[in-house]
């Protein structure tokens, strides 16, 4: 997990400077700390449900981390982007061609593993974190004054 954690840092550090909205959008210092432990829950949630774990994929990551400073730096809570994007338009903008994609959001929760066991415990959430098509996933963290923002995409190219 650590060489995740390392992409992940990489491409939000990278990512955070194409837009002007991403100016002012800002991953908690723990960003992969946080990242890793959430990659982790995800993969432990799917083993003990019988399904296999999931790679991360750089592009998913990208379309996570725009909707999760969207929300931060516009100050919303949605799976609907302030542009009206919805999760399918940001993967396939960030040159993912999906042939399954969902997304998960939080916000607030402090803690990774808060996220993990709420997402398992919501019936939509959990059916897209172990749906059996998807082989892949991204992370986006992002920290404001009312606290965290998580987004987690999940999905499958074709």
């Amino acid at each position: 997990m650590t060489r995740f954690a390392s992409i992940l840092a990489a491409m939000a550090v990278s990512f955070v400077g194409t837009s002007a909205a991403a100016a002012n959008c800002v991953a908690p210092t723990n960003v992969n700390e946080l990242a890793t432990e959430i990659a982790a829950g995800l993969n432990q949630s799917r083993r003990a449900n019988g399904a296999a774990p999931l790679r991360f994929n750089r592009k998913l990551g990208q379309a996570a981390m725009i909707h999760a400073c969207d929300m931060l730096v516009n100050d919303f809570f949605d799976h609907r982007g302030s542009d009206g994007s919805r999760p399918q338009a940001r993967v396939q903008n960030a040159g993912y061609n999906d042939c399954i994609v969902a997304e998960n959001i939080a916000w607030g929760y402090p803690r990774s593993e808060q996220i993990v066991t709420g997402w398992m415990n919501s019936p939509g959430h959990r059916r897209n974190m172990l749906h059996p098509r998807i082989e892949e996933f991204g992370v986006g963290i992002t920290q404001g004054p009312k606290g965290p923002y998580w987004v987690l995409v999940v999905g499958r190219e074709c």
